[in-house]
Parts: structure tokens; C-alpha cells; sequence
């Protein structure tokens, strides 16, 4: 009986010695589980153009799913955007200006005297954009070419207060509306008054006239703009302008059957509103 017990406990240890050994092994065969990995990345970006100063925050965050795949999930977390000065500019539509400069005519008499030497000019303009690059509205101009003395033999002819008045349509086209430095055409068409005072000799006879007479104008040149502020700008401009009217219509003795032609360089400045 003691040795049945005995032999029964021996095979028990056996046993238990044999499963010990053996469960290391099985745990080890068990495959490890393979969770899904997340990495996250924020980049701060910033890009500057004309138009202004955007900055925005992207989140990326890339996914690495159990199955060994990988997707990139990406979203904006905050934008801000700063307008340029000449976006702030372009906001405003309306604009106002006066400009002072010189003129000139090559207008010459029958004779081939000049009829009149530089004089000052001036112009008044409100306009009104009506796209980026348009802007129509109204223009007043007044040309004032100095007096001139022409002598001819013993006598001479003097040509005064030649005036140019004219106020009409008036356009200008920006070719580049998102710069500080703009260039522009101006235009225009309207109606305009030209006058001139003119005294002398003709065949030992004296003679004065004065008049004035009204016609249609047309006006075009090139100008240079810079915004010192959304609000202010300056810069040059000129103008080439056809008035028909003609010298013969204001001196019947020496005028010419020819229009009145100017030139007009000014200075200007502006507000935009």
C-alpha cells in the first residue's frame, strides 16, 4: 500500500515538471497584437502676395492602421488674414484730385509765328472705380499758354490770354491696380471753350480782336500714381488734347485752318474716399 502511494506521488511530479517546461513554450507561440499608431504634426504657414498676408495653422496627423496600411489626415486650425496697403485702397471706390502743372501749343498762325510760348495748367477730377483697373467719372481742365509778341518788319502782332476751358467724360485704365507704383492711361471727351485776346498792324491798319468759341475735345497721355496711404496718393501725368476749334475762328487777319493742339503736364494729388 505505502508503495502504490509513493509511485502515484513520483508520476504526479513527473508530470507537474513536464507542464512547467512546456508552458514557457506555448506562451511564447502566442502572436503579439499590433495596435494602430497615430503621429501628429501642426505647421505654422504663411504666404504674402499683393492682396495681403494669410497665415494659417495645418494639422497633419498620419495613421498607421493595424493591418500595416498608412493615411494622412490633414485640416486647417486657425486663419488669419492681414490686407495689404493696396488691398485696403482698393476698398475705396471713389477718388478726388487736383492737379497744377504746364502747357504748350505748337499752334502757329498764317504767317508761321507761334502763337503763344509755356504757360500753367490745371485740372480738377472726380472718379468712381469700376472695376480694379477702370475708373470713369468727370474731369474740368484749364490750359493757359503764356503771351507772345511776334514782330513782322517794322510792325508787330501780339497773341494774349490764349485760354483753353474744358470739362467732359473722363476715364483711366490701371495696368497694374495691386501696386504701390501704378501706371495709368487717362482719357477723355467732352466740350471745351478756347479763347485769345490779338492786337497788331496789317497793312498799316490796326487791329485787335477778342474771342472765344466752344467745340468738342478729345484728351489721352500716360500717368504715374503712388499711394502714400490707402487713403492719399500723388504722381505725374500728361496729356495730349485736341480741341476743335480752329485759330482762324479767333483772329480773322492771321489765324490758321488748323485745330488747337496742347500739351499739359501736371502734378497731382488725390484722396480716395
Amino acid at each position: 500500500m505505502k508503495r502504490g502511494i509513493m509511485a502515484v506521488a513520483a508520476m504526479a511530479l513527473l508530470a507537474g515538471t513536464a507542464f512547467a517546461q512546456q508552458a514557457p513554450a506555448a506562451a511564447q507561440s502566442v502572436p503579439a497584437r499590433v495596435i494602430q499608431q497615430d503621429t501628429t504634426t501642426v505647421y505654422d504657414v504663411s504666404t504674402t502676395n499683393k492682396r495681403g498676408t494669410t497665415q494659417y495653422g495645418m494639422v497633419e496627423q498620419t495613421q498607421t492602421t493595424p493591418q500595416g496600411g498608412t493615411r494622412i489626415i490633414s485640416q486647417t486650425a486657425y486663419e488669419d488674414y492681414t490686407p495689404s496697403k493696396m488691398a485696403l485702397a482698393n476698398q475705396k471706390k471713389g477718388e478726388v484730385s487736383l492737379g497744377v502743372g504746364a502747357s504748350y501749343t505748337a499752334a502757329k498762325d498764317s504767317a508761321g509765328a507761334r502763337l503763344s510760348d509755356v504757360g500753367w495748367a490745371g485740372t480738377a477730377q472726380v472718379m468712381w472705380d469700376m472695376t480694379d483697373h477702370l475708373a470713369l467719372g468727370v474731369d474740368y481742365m484749364l490750359l493757359a499758354p503764356h503771351s507772345r509778341n511776334n514782330h513782322r518788319g517794322n510792325g508787330s502782332y501780339k497773341y494774349s490770354d490764349l485760354r483753353y476751358n474744358g470739362v467732359g467724360l473722363a476715364g483711366k485704365y490701371t495696368l497694374n491696380a495691386w501696386d504701390a507704383w501704378r501706371v495709368y492711361i487717362p482719357m477723355g471727351v467732352g466740350a471745351a471753350q478756347v479763347r485769345m485776346k490779338s492786337a497788331g498792324k496789317r497793312g498799316g491798319v490796326a487791329t485787335a480782336q477778342s474771342d472765344d468759341k466752344w467745340g468738342l475735345d478729345l484728351f489721352a497721355g500716360l500717368g504715374l500714381q503712388y499711394n502714400l496711404t490707402k487713403d492719399l496718393f500723388m504722381g505725374l501725368e500728361y496729356r495730349y488734347t485736341v480741341a476743335f476749334v480752329k485759330s482762324d475762328d479767333l483772329n480773322r487777319y492771321y489765324g490758321k485752318n488748323q485745330y488747337f493742339q496742347f500739351h499739359g503736364a501736371f502734378l497731382r494729388m488725390g484722396m480716395r474716399f
